[in-house]
């Protein structure tokens, strides 16, 4: 903070000196082919965005990434985001995004560790269920998670984040802290800040919070709803466009929204977990898409592992698309069913004909494969995605299934 201050009082722009490595590299910090350990970009700090946390006495802010004579870095998911919101803006067409915060809260095994147990296990169940109030009967006891969600509260608050709501979960552990809308650049850095204050505020009582998808084959996954409104002064109501463009890019789009093997372990049918037909329905938990009132609709097909900043940018510009090519939502009928309980004739009735990847490498081939969105990305980013998640890939599939499981609640 000194040197932070320091340079503020000498009227200096505050950056800081980044290798460009970090927009290349994997979470094992090892480096893809095709980029090098050379040069550098300078991040600027956006002062909007400081916030106290996620412990006390410290603060956080987010930045993005710049290229050394001060132009901008393709590669930056954060500049992507606002560059996107901005080319809206300048159209008069406005959004809206609130997240959903599910996470896990799991026990660390004691050390030595038994034969054969997993590093991370369950908390108590006693019946945890999904909004039950026995969820919270374990307050005030030490050790209790209970104790520690509220102190999760405090700290959010503290950080100016406010909550719309605070429930249990299905799974063992599971809870969801529900953020408000708010301006797409503004949502991504509070629903990352708010994430971190969860994990530290657990850690500190000896437990793990994570985003894994699916951390447990036989219990709900664990996912990271947006919700999302579209609005303009002048251009009337465009939401069915809009919506209608992110369902024509929604194979491609789930390259940015489902990015890990776990993730296509979670998108299940039947589950409440958006299933895996492009569709779309009126207050239907079981399509990707759920319509809940007007410009308001909720995408289901995204989970914590994403890039909240890539994911929403991509999302924004596949609904431009849509808008700018007036596609027509009537493409896909209103469905209020499961779509997976239909006969594939009733569904063609409904036009839902296409399925949603099955797994990574089939979404980063839809990606590449369409055209129109990855121009609108751009080709260079999406392609250094691309090797990157390739890349990804290769190291996972080194593991074994505990080794992966492990590996990512550690890391998310």
């Amino acid at each position: 903070m000194k040197q932070v201050l320091k340079t503020l009082e000498s009227n200096k722009l505050l950056t800081l000196s980044i290798t460009q490595a970090a927009l290349g590299i994997l979470p094992s910090d090892v480096l893809i082919p095709s980029v090098s350990a050379t040069h550098t970009y300078d991040l600027h700090p956006d002062w909007s965005s400081l916030k106290p946390g996620p412990v006390q006495g410290h603060v956080s802010c987010y930045g993005d990434f710049r290229l050394t004579d001060g132009s901008n870095c393709i590669y930056c998911p954060r500049q992507l985001l606002s560059e996107t919101v901005d080319q809206a803006a300048a159209n008069d067409r406005t959004f809206l995004i609130g997240f959903e915060i599910e996470f896990v809260v799991l026990e660390k095994s004691p050390h030595p560790r038994p034969e054969n147990e997993s590093k991370y296990r369950t908390i108590p169940n006693d019946g945890h269920a999904w909004s039950m109030s026995r969820a919270l009967s374990e307050w005030g006891r030490e050790g209790s998670i209970v104790t520690v969600l509220d102190e999760m509260v405090d700290l959010l608050n503290d950080a100016d984040i406010p909550i719309e709501q605070l429930h249990a979960e299905g799974a063992p552990g599971q809870f969801e802290i529900v953020l408000p809308p708010l301006p797409p650049l503004q949502a991504c850095d509070t629903l990352l800040h708010a994430r971190q204050i969860i994990e530290s505020a657990a850690a500190r009582h000896g437990f793990r919070a994570t985003l894994h998808p699916k951390p447990f084959a036989e219990r709900p996954g664990t996912a990271a709803h947006a919700h999302m409104s579209l609005s303009s002064s002048s251009r009337g109501d465009e939401s069915n466009n809009f919506y209608a463009g992110i369902l024509n890019h929604l194979r491609a789009l789930a390259a940015f929204t489902y990015t890990n093997p776990a993730s296509y372990d979670r998108a299940v049918d039947s589950c409440w977990a958006g299933g895996s037909w492009v569709a779309w329905g009126t207050q239907n938990r079981e399509t990707p898409l759920r319509k809940i009132e007007g410009s308001h609709w909720e995408f289901k097909a995204l989970d914590g592992l994403a890039n909240p900043y890539i994911a929403i940018a991509a999302l924004l510009m596949a609904g431009l698309d849509g808008v700018a090519s007036k596609t027509s939502l009537e493409q896909w009928d209103d469905c209020d069913k499961d779509p997976a309980s239909l006969e594939p004739e009733q569904r063609a009735k409904l036009g839902i004909t296409q399925a949603l990847p099955k797994n990574l490498n089939e979404a980063l081939d839809c990606l590449m494969e369409d055209t129109t969105l990855k121009e609108l990305i751009g080709e260079k980013f999406v392609d250094r995605y691309v090797d990157v998640k390739r890349a990804e890939l290769t190291l996972l599939k080194s593991m074994n299934d505990e080794e992966r499981r492990e590996w990512l609640i550690e890391r998310y």
